[in-house]
């Protein structure tokens, strides 16, 4: 938060806009604990210590959870934009309700709004960016062109993907005022507050403008060329995430993109575009994974809740007496039917957050069995091992060196973490290289410990000159 420069921080200038709101969040934080005497200067706010990713600590956790409250802000927000699509789109408060209650228990929306990261953010302003294009198409005042445009930008700021928001919004401008709404008046001011709203939320854009350039075209060879534990068959990997988390509700999403076609609805097709423009750019990517799709998330709640409010009017129209009669409860009960699922996974998972694991535990184990002064190596996402007590070294995967060379370099002990050697593990085909070299260092090495606390492992072993 004290340099917003992407020349500083490489890689982030495609999600700068979360740079720019926490460290907004941050100036209150400041001003607080110098009033109370805890900061002197902004260089008293301490940073992270980090062995390696996922392994460090800070020296206050309120910094953390200051940035995490930020994300949950933005993203119970959200649920009011959905509510307010809804009804502005379809006019039916009902339809909103009901899409903002599947959003507000979604597996995937609940996770991510733990961490601070872009994925909220661009979910949070794609949304907010739709209802200025609901706005646009059914009223068509300037004010919901310029919400669409600044909220694009936004969108855009907070990661490069949400520019594909701009698909509806020029769907609405052609279901309004036809061809000629493309070049209407109102798009110019839409234009000019995208342009103000980016310089605001990505600072030095004009003196960094190749450093920015770089770090997109930095994400986009990221995301074609793979992430170990994250990538291939993208298609089947993205339609099982939503079998899994929300099967119910993505099915009667896409059944009324299909009630849409048929029907020609402006309302479902206007909404359907962003999801399945969205969908087919992120499934042509090696790279997957569930904080990718969120943004398109929100759509498809809607699109569920209005495929059931139109099974409502469909069935209140019938002649047959038995299913207008019969047509409440089975709505509703198929609404219920949908929740059950998301809402459950996401009670496991708060109660998995809850439970302690083994990097807790072997942590605790390795400062009262460890003798201090040793030399130890850890990988991403293992136990924090205290530098005082120990010497610590970090390293993305201990496959990265042989075991001669933690040897030669006088390592008494390394530290493996599931997050890292598991992705591996669950698919030893995929990677064969990497699970021999893990099996190389375990059989090579004596393990000392094994750690399994809350389905997460954690292994020890000690090098031949290990006391």
């Amino acid at each position: 938060s004290r340099d917003l420069d992407p020349a500083h921080l490489p890689n982030i200038s495609s999600s700068s806009f979360v740079y720019v709101i926490n460290a907004a969040a941050y100036v209150p934080y400041y001003a607080v604990g110098r009033l109370a005497g805890e900061f002197a200067s902004p260089d008293d706010v301490p940073e992270p210590a980090m062995l390696a990713m996922g392994v460090g600590t800070i020296a206050r956790p309120t910094v953390f959870l200051l940035g995490r409250l930020v994300t949950t802000l933005f993203s119970a927000a959200n649920v009011i934009v959905v509510f307010l699509i809804g009804r502005k789109l379809f006019g039916r408060a009902s339809i909103g309700l009901l899409a903002a209650v599947m959003l507000a228990v979604s597996p995937t929306a609940v996770a991510h709004s733990r961490y601070v990261t872009p994925d909220t953010y661009v979910t949070f302003f794609v949304s907010l960016a739709f209802l200025g294009a609901a706005h646009i198409y059914r009223d068509g005042r300037l004010a919901g062109y310029i919400l669409t445009g600044a909220a694009l930008s936004c969108a855009a700021s907070s990661k490069i993907s949400g520019v594909l928001v701009v698909l509806p919004w020029l769907t609405a401008c052609i279901y309004r005022h036809g061809l000629k709404g493309l070049i209407h008046r109102h798009v110019f001011a839409a234009i000019v507050a995208a342009g103000l709203a980016f310089v605001v939320t990505t600072p030095y854009i004009f003196g960094n403008a190749q450093t920015v350039i770089n770090d997109i075209l930095f994400e986009g060879r990221h995301y074609a060329s793979g992430h170990a534990g994250m990538e291939g068959d993208s298609l089947a990997w993205y339609l099982n995430l939503m079998w899994l988390t929300s099967g119910v509700i993505y099915g009667l999403g896409a059944a009324e993109i299909g009630r849409g076609i048929f029907s020609r609805s402006r309302e479902t097709l206007l909404l359907a575009v962003f999801p399945v423009a969205y969908f087919v750019f992120i499934a042509s990517f090696p790279v997957r994974n569930d904080r990718t799709f969120l943004p398109m998330a929100p759509f498809l709640f809607l699109l569920a809740a209005a495929f059931l409010a139109h099974g409502y009017d469909w069935a209140r129209a019938s002649r047959r007496a038995i299913v207008r009669q019969g047509s409440a409860p089975i709505l509703v009960g198929l609404f219920i039917a949908s929740l059950i699922q998301p809402a459950s996974v996401t009670v496991a998972e708060a109660v998995r957050l809850t439970t302690l694991d083994s990097r807790e535990t072997a942590r605790v184990w390795i400062d009262t069995h460890l003798p201090a002064g040793a030399r130890i190596a850890v990988e991403s996402y293992a136990p924090y091992v205290d530098p005082t007590r120990y010497t610590v070294q970090g390293f993305g995967r201990l496959i990265d060196h042989d075991p001669a060379w933690y040897v030669a370099q006088d390592f008494d002990y390394l530290i493996f973490s599931q997050g890292m050697f598991g992705r591996f593990y669950r698919e030893p085909a995929k990677y064969p290289i990497e699970f021999s070299r893990y099996e190389e260092l375990f059989a090579r090495f004596e393990a000392v410990a094994t750690f399994t606390d809350g389905g997460y492992e954690v292994r020890i072993v000690q090098t031949p000159a290990a006391p």
